[in-house]
């Protein structure tokens, strides 16, 4: 099922790296050895690659020199997918390669190519027989081209027409509202998705670690850096800086949901390249030092505390262990799971103010 992957350039088999480095630890698909064993990986990294962006664009030369974190974690890099001939070609070898690699508890990461290949990732969870929660970190919605609010090359728009659906629930995590059609924010509120704009979200980072935790798949999109923070003028003026793109990152690995991620459009300059090996660094990280919990209604190492709010009740419930805090949907939203929140919201809560999250499950439960 891997036989799509091509090994990695020698330039990065034959370097000698530091014990210490990650180039100096994970496992490689070589030219000489071919595919690693996947025996005890727990984090496989795979990049899609053109004939122009084999070794001159490729983020590895920064991230293999980066020291390990005090991780216990067993590393692969699988090589390179080449483009297809067609589109169709090449969502197909992404599909298989992570598909496969979800069978197998491994978490892929797929580094490089275009945010639509997020499509790719999607499709993957098919057979995993689960809806899927999707995170887009995005200036953009990528609904339509401009002209309509649907559009057949847009990934989402076939994410959200195609049959089988499996998408579950969707959050755009950056957007910024001058690129957007008003038409796109109408259309996500009418499906109750959440959708937070860049300033909303870099004003308090905090609120990114309970948007993520119940997150099955990432599409990060290095366009939603500012531009001057990776050298690329032609991109956004605004965007997340460097150290927030990061922390967005870490908070991706640290939910313990979250089996897949696609990092897309690394930027060609040095440090963009430098920025997107860094940013996987956050992520394994983040993996690293996950907690599983997960509330119930008696479970006594939470707290509940209960909010009045004019003629009803919101419960929330506080883990004595982290710290985390979830709410609990109101009781007409049936077979919904508990929704990760940020002690803010309760604060909010108690000043009179209903959780966003929260009412659009809410409002979603009585059609």
């Amino acid at each position: 099922m891997l036989d799509f992957l091509y090994p990695i350039e020698d330039y990065f088999t034959q370097h000698i790296y530091l014990a210490q480095t990650i180039g100096g630890k994970i496992h490689k698909h070589t030219r000489k050895g071919g595919l690693p064993s996947l025996k005890g990986v727990q984090v496989a990294i795979f990049s899609l690659t053109n004939s122009e962006n084999i070794l001159k664009n490729s983020f590895r030369e920064h991230f293999y020199s980066l020291y390990l974190g005090n991780w216990n974690l067993t590393l692969a890099d699988l090589g390179n997918i080449p483009e297809g001939t067609t589109q169709e070609d090449t969502f197909l070898a992404i599909k298989e390669t992570v598909s496969f690699l979800l069978k197998e508890g491994i978490i892929p990461i797929l580094v490089g190519g275009g945010v639509e290949n997020t499509y790719a990732l999607y499709r993957a969870f098919d057979n995993m027989e689960q809806m899927v929660n999707l995170t887009a970190v995005n200036a953009l919605f990528d609904f339509g081209d401009g002209q309509e609010i649907f559009s057949e090359d847009s990934y989402m728009s076939r994410i959200l027409m195609e049959n089988p659906t499996h998408l579950n629930h969707f959050t755009n995590i950056g957007y910024q509202t001058y690129y957007n059609p008003q038409e796109s924010m109408d259309l996500l509120q009418k499906m109750f998705f959440d959708f937070y704009r860049l300033g909303e979200i870099t004003s308090y980072m905090e609120q990114v670690e309970p948007i993520l935790r119940n997150t099955d798949l990432v599409s990060l999109n290095m366009t939603a850096v500012q531009a001057a923070d990776i050298d690329m003028p032609e991109n956004f003026v605004n965007g997340f800086t460097s150290r927030e793109i990061c922390a967005v990152s870490r908070y991706a690995g640290l939910s313990s949901q979250m089996a897949a991620l696609g990092v897309f459009n690394v930027p060609t300059s040095v440090r963009g390249r430098m920025l997107t090996g860094e940013v996987l660094w956050y992520f394994i990280e983040g993996i690293n030092y996950r907690v599983k919990e997960f509330p119930t209604i008696e479970d006594k190492n939470y707290t509940k505390h209960i909010v009045l709010l004019d003629d009803f009740t919101i419960d929330f419930y506080k883990s004595n262990r982290t710290g985390r805090w979830w709410i609990l949907p109101s009781e007409d939203s049936k077979g919904i799971a508990m929704l990760p929140c940020t002690e803010r919201d309760y604060q909010k809560a108690c000043e009179g103010v209903i959780p966003q999250r929260w009412w659009n499950l809410h409002q979603k439960s009585l059609l």
